[in-house]
């Protein structure tokens, strides 16, 4: 196989790069004809680069699960096991296949690891002189939240409060904003006294991070970016789908995904009834580290209650401004069970 094509790949930026520097002509690997192509060749440094990055392990999974499930790179597996075997058989590597079992490298998953032994000891051993410098100069957490995107001024986000009895009149618009600092309850990522602006996306996702039971009357309000907040909005979006073709980069690419990925499952996990203000202190830590390393306006993250949507938490409530409140009633719930 000597040629593949944009059509390989779902990676922007690898297609970026085929169609800036291939030319035109019929694809080896997917057999798509007249396209952009470019000679495998010209992609080894990237590949032995990206399988630099992983071991072999017999509790693994295979190389081409592990590439695809966190990265999608290929347009399908049947052009992944082709293009990652024939780079396998170019290049040196402990991996000969992309069936082959396969972990991150030991450097890796120290690196991403210690999201779990920072949690613990914010939780129960220090919490307020934290060894930032760790976190910065030796594991280069400060640079793994490079992926922003900018609020845009027709873009719509949801807010919710259950009411608390039946028949209450719809809160008024100046109530749908975060309470004051005085009143503000610590929250996954806002600390007690410091209020944060928490919006979905989603009408219908709202509802579910509320906890809206059967006949549950609450008032939905809508925000949009307020017009006398002149600068852009700009958030670290952990909802992005993150690129792995980034040529002596690769390395921070993994890393970065993978602690987003730890993150944003802690970040979107269900407030439980019986959960201690502890719990919530490493979020709220990781929160407050992105907003003064990145100088971000917020964090944008996937909803675990309704995967429809996506979560937003704004610092500062004075970027968005509620339009209109109107009250609904829940009709429906569906609750489904496990065995634990």
């Amino acid at each position: 196989m000597q040629y593949v094509c944009k059509n390989c790949f779902t990676d922007k930026e690898l297609n970026g790069f085929i169609i800036s520097q291939g030319k035109m002509g019929n694809c080896d690997c997917c057999k798509s004809e007249d396209i952009e192509t470019i000679e495998l060749i010209e992609l080894l440094d990237f590949f032995k680069e990206l399988f630099d990055n992983f071991q072999l392990k017999a509790d693994g999974k295979s190389l081409i699960s592990s590439i695809q499930g966190n990265w999608n790179l290929f347009s399908n597996l049947d052009c992944g096991h082709k293009i990652l075997n024939e780079a396998l058989n170019q290049t040196a590597s402990a991996i000969n296949n992309s069936d082959d079992l396969v972990d991150f490298s030991d450097e890796i998953l120290e690196n991403i690891n210690y999201w779990s032994v920072l949690k613990e000891q914010l939780k129960w051993e220090r919490r307020y002189f934290t060894n930032i410098e760790k976190l910065t100069e030796d594991l280069g957490w400060d640079s793994f939240f490079e992926s922003k995107t900018t609020i845009n001024n027709d873009e719509t986000f949801y807010r919710a409060r259950l009411h608390q009895n039946s028949q209450e009149e719809t809160y008024p618009i100046d109530k749908m904003a975060s309470p004051l600092a005085i009143y503000a309850s610590a929250g996954r990522a806002n600390p007690i006294g410091i209020p944060y602006l928490y919006l979905s996306d989603n009408e219908e996702t709202i509802l579910y991070e509320v906890r809206a039971s059967y006949l549950d009357e609450v008032s939905v309000a809508t925000f949009t970016k307020n017009e006398e907040y002149q600068s852009e909005i700009i958030i670290s979006d952990f909802t992005e789908i993150p690129t792995l073709y980034h040529p002596n980069w690769v390395n921070k690419k993994i890393k970065s995904t993978l602690l987003k990925q730890l993150i944003s499952r802690d970040l979107s996990k269900p407030m439980r009834r019986y959960d201690s203000e502890i719990d919530y202190i490493p979020t709220q830590f990781i929160c407050e580290f992105i907003k003064t390393f990145t100088n971000v306006q917020g964090i944008k993250f996937r909803s675990s209650l309704h995967n429809i949507g996506s979560n937003l938490v704004l610092f500062n409530q004075e970027t968005m401004k509620c339009r209109n409140v109107k009250k609904v009633q829940i009709l429906k719930v569906h609750i489904k069970s496990r065995d634990l």
